[in-house]
């Protein structure tokens, strides 16, 4: 029982993961056709677009050094009953399988029951090197937060979604 009040003193989820370098991030992302996942750390690395920052930096605070260096980190847990929110390939999109709700490739909610957008962590990026602290989770923006304007970009995975 003592064990759940010690701190985790190792990488892995609830501490600061060195992902690496900006270059096998990017790698990663284009392997998994706009989405990287780290089962260490329970969250998955998108690009966030240059353009879309004007937007952002009226929506986010903790996250947007990570946003501003291209990189939003999200934690992988749906926000509606917990469930793992896997990415669909063809609407660019995250689409959770339990109840269908629908994020935008950056966390934000597009559809279903769930009460915001996906929680998500701060990105710190250091010359070339990212690291994500797990340990502090910020809680997803609220609804009809869209600050990239990012629509399905072709069929969902998950039956019942729209495409707005």
């Amino acid at each position: 029982m003592l064990a759940f009040l010690w701190p985790k003193l190792g990488g892995g989820f609830g501490s600061v993961l060195n992902l690496g370098s900006t270059a096998s991030i990017d790698a990663k992302i284009t392997e998994g056709q706009g989405f990287a996942y780290y089962p260490e750390g329970r969250l998955w690395v998108t690009h966030y677009p240059a353009t879309a920052l004007p937007n952002a930096k009226k929506i986010y605070k903790a996250e947007l050094p990570g946003m501003e260096a291209g990189y939003t980190a999200l934690y992988q847990k749906c926000v509606h009953l917990g469930c793992r929110v896997p990415s669909c390939p063809s609407s660019q999109w995250f689409e959770c399988q339990c109840h269908g709700s629908q994020y935008n490739r950056n966390g934000e909610k597009k559809g279903g029951p769930a009460p915001r957008g996906l929680d998500r962590f701060p990105v710190t990026v250091s010359g070339n090197n990212v690291s994500v602290n797990t340990g502090q989770i910020i809680i997803g923006p609220p609804i009809g937060t869209n600050t990239t304007g990012q629509e399905a970009e072709g069929p969902h995975c998950v039956g019942g979604g729209s495409k707005h």
